[in-house]
């Protein structure tokens, strides 16, 4: 961030503003008296300026940030009343004007600035009027802490508030471990997870007890729409904060917890997690010595790496991958006939993980084709989840499946199979495993978007539309990328694990089921598995996607973002980058834009998935409802239909694309497992936006200003209140 010169007074302090109000309403009180009451009340505003409900009342800048010299940073703040009266924010860093920008409908304002050298940095911000003037100072400000590239230890701050059942402050011997690390040369930051923005509290007990200032990392289930639904989600969430702090160039290599010491170990590699006692006897006794080099080498392997890699190396746990050829498809039959071609020369394995199996033509085909191969020798493992397909759910089993059990070489398996009515909580509903993957004799997978289903495999040109067609038979736009080369192995040892974990039957990992791969083409890839509840790395790759993105970013999906993928596509939007949404209808539409007949719950879901893209239709996103072409079987009115996107694609730049079977939403985030493959490769990513463009220049453009758009706007505000967060949080 260039140093740029101040073109407004210097922001006027806020005691000052108050003492010449006080003493404009009260001229015959005696000055000191004015000037006490000044402070007074100028110490209460500053500290409803840290409460988050108040807040949004006043405004202010929203949140701390941790993070490198010269990363881009997301600034953003609540307008309060004063953004009403206001057209456009300036973002200062210390006294520094860092970021103009105009003030949009909404109540927040956003602005994406380069981090300055390190330090803490104040931030606050300006609100101006249509001609300049100043409207208002936002009360208060947050802090931009810039890592110098010492060890960074992260301070649970749980710690320091008061214990909740008897009021008991911190313990002594916890403040002298901060300050020891601090004087030892660690940068102190600390994090709080809470359902509820603790911001306040933490901010006042750092204060009193005189510690070492470092940026507040605020983790907040209400503010980030998290239903935990009584689990606690501090572990993963402290993992997801440690491997995202050092993508950003933050060299984390302590926390300080006393959530039990062992707690981050096997989820941030090469973090030591210490107790305040274990870690001041660490530091006395080593004097940090191995902390330092760590810290060092994670700052040199970061200048030596690309920042793609880089990111996501840190945050995903996958590993890139030379020496592949790939091929993405979107057309329902090629899919099919690709699949079934692909099965049916399998000469030694055949390993499918599918979430739903329906009763339906595909499913027939599909399960004629295993038995063939399994009569010819092939074996055949196929696993499906317990919930979804109906597979040792509460004693029933899937009838489609039946057959499939009866051959001898064919095993099938449920994933987390419901025995009893007891099991059936919230939370084991929506833990489940989401993937889909075909692996074929070792040397060639799917990994895919689609279930066993017609509408996933079904052509738009193989189907017959009338205006009473009904919703569940018009097909899904949906995407599978198929995979050769030494990817494949990734792609069967997560199969294979996921297997054993489950009970399956040993398998022997021979070359028949894990032959050695070779080269096939020129194309890097990894493989992005995230294990639901167990880490965060299906986000943690779609925000890296966006974060390197710098001229365009395309986006196929239909299901509500996750707020951090929303701030992601915001700080996109702020850097100019231009970010196009293919999308579909929940229930299907005819080309005037009314609903096929669906069930009420897809229309439902239709509007509120709507309502949640509207604040970042305002933002500049360009939405499109994917249209198929023209077929003489289509007769509804206007000849053509806007389906379901069920396709789960990103590709940015031209350069790197992502396809699978995570969506973009809490649930595929946090809850279910789900397998992703990341495609670094130029000509597959021209490839696939050709594919795409060509979709949007046919698509249905969504205009907030269009009649339709408004026709629509109370049912999606009905919805948006009423629908229960936890079936997508």
């Amino acid at each position: 961030m260039k140093k740029t010169k101040k073109i407004v007074p210097e922001p006027e302090e806020l005691s000052e503003r108050i003492r010449r109000i006080a003493g404009s309403l009260a001229e015959a009180s005696s000055g000191s008296l004015v000037d006490s009451a000044a402070r007074s009340l100028s110490a209460t505003l500053a500290r409803w300026s840290r409460n988050p409900s108040l807040a949004r009342l006043v405004g202010g800048v929203r949140r701390d940030v941790l993070t490198g010299e010269g990363e881009p940073v997301e600034l953003s703040a609540r307008l309060g009343v004063s953004g009403r009266l206001a057209t456009s924010a300036r973002f200062y860093v210390g006294d520094v004007l860092a970021r103009e920008v105009p003030i949009p409908s909404a109540a927040e304002v956003h602005a994406v600035v380069e981090a300055p050298g390190p330090g803490m940095h104040a931030v606050h911000v300006e609100v101006e009027g249509r001609a300049g003037e100043r409207v208002a100072g936002l009360v208060g400000q947050r802090f931009l802490h810039v890592a110098s590239g010492r060890p960074v230890a992260l301070v649970d701050s749980a710690m320091l508030l008061p214990d909740p059942a008897t009021g008991a402050p911190a313990r002594e011997d916890t403040l002298e471990a901060l300050r020891t690390l601090a004087a030892s040369g660690l940068e102190l930051a600390y994090y709080d997870f809470d359902d509820e923005d603790r911001y306040a509290l933490v901010y006042a007990e750092i204060e009193r007890h005189r510690l070492p200032q470092g940026a507040i990392l605020v983790y907040a289930a209400e503010e980030d729409e998290l239903t935990t639904l009584g689990l606690d989600f501090a572990t993963l969430l402290a993992s997801q904060a440690i491997r995202r702090l050092r993508a950003k160039g933050v060299p984390v290599t302590t926390v300080l917890t006393e959530r039990g010491v062992d707690w981050a170990r096997g989820r941030a590699e090469g973090v030591r997690a210490l107790t305040p006692a274990l870690a001041l006897a660490h530091a006395r006794s080593t004097g940090l010595r191995a902390e330092v080099e760590q810290a060092a080498r994670l700052v040199e392997g970061k200048r030596g790496s690309g920042r793609l890699d880089w990111y996501l190396d840190q945050t995903t746990g996958s590993r890139r991958v030379e020496g592949c050829a790939f091929h993405a498809e979107l057309d329902n039959r090629l899919a099919r006939e690709r699949l079934f071609e692909a099965i049916e020369g399998a000469t030694q394995t055949i390993h499918v993980q599918i979430y739903i199996v329906r009763p339906c033509r595909f499913t027939d085909q599909l399960i004629v084709h295993l038995i063939r191969r399994a009569r010819a020798g092939v074996r055949v493992r196929l696993m499906v989840d317990a919930l979804y397909s109906e597979e040792e759910l509460l004693g029933r089993l899937n009838a489609s499946l039946q057959s499939l059990h009866d051959e001898p070489n064919v095993e099938v398996l449920a994933l987390s199979p419901i025995s009893t009515r007891e099991q059936v909580t919230v939370s084991r509903l929506k833990k489940r495993d989401h993937r889909k993957l075909v692996i074929v004799d070792g040397c060639c997978a799917f990994v895919s978007g689609r279930n066993a289903g017609d509408e996933y495999y079904v052509g738009f040109d193989e189907i017959a539309v009338h205006d009473q067609t009904d919703h569940e038979r018009i097909p899904w736009l949906d995407a599978h990328v198929e995979v050769t080369g030494p990817l494949v192995a990734e792609v069967q040892e997560t199969f294979l694990e996921t297997w054993r974990e489950n009970g399956g039957r040993p398998v022997a990992t021979d070359a028949d089921v894990l032959p050695t791969t070779a080269r096939v083409g020129d194309a890097a890839g990894r493989l992005v598995v995230h294990r639901g509840f167990a880490d965060t790395n299906g986000l943690a790759m779609y925000e890296a996607l966006f974060d390197v993105a710098e001229r365009h970013a395309y986006i196929v999906n239909d299901f509500p973002f996750v707020p951090a993928i929303e701030r992601a596509i915001r700080r996109m939007l702020d850097r100019g980058v231009r970010v196009r949404l293919l999308t579909g209808s929940a229930a299907a539409r005819r080309d005037d834009g009314t609903f096929f007949p669906a069930p009420l719950h897809r229309t439902l879901f239709e509007y509120m998935v709507k309502g949640k893209l509207e604040p970042l239709l305002a933002a500049g996103l360009e939405a499109y409802e994917v249209v198929p072409p023209p077929s003489d079987t289509i007769v509804a009115r206007g000849g053509r239909i806007r389906p379901y996107v069920h396709a789960k694609v990103v590709s940015v730049d031209g350069r790197v694309a992502s396809i699978g079977s995570a969506n973009l939403d809490a649930t595929a985030s946090y809850w279910e497992s789900e397998a992703n493959v990341v495609v670094q490769d130029a000509a597959f990513a021209a490839g696939l936006e050709a594919t795409l463009e060509a979709l949007v220049q046919r698509g249905h453009r969504l205009d907030l200003d269009s009649p339709a758009w408004k026709r629509e706007r109370a049912q999606r505000a009905v919805v948006a209140t009423l629908w229960p967060a936890t079936l997508y949080s």
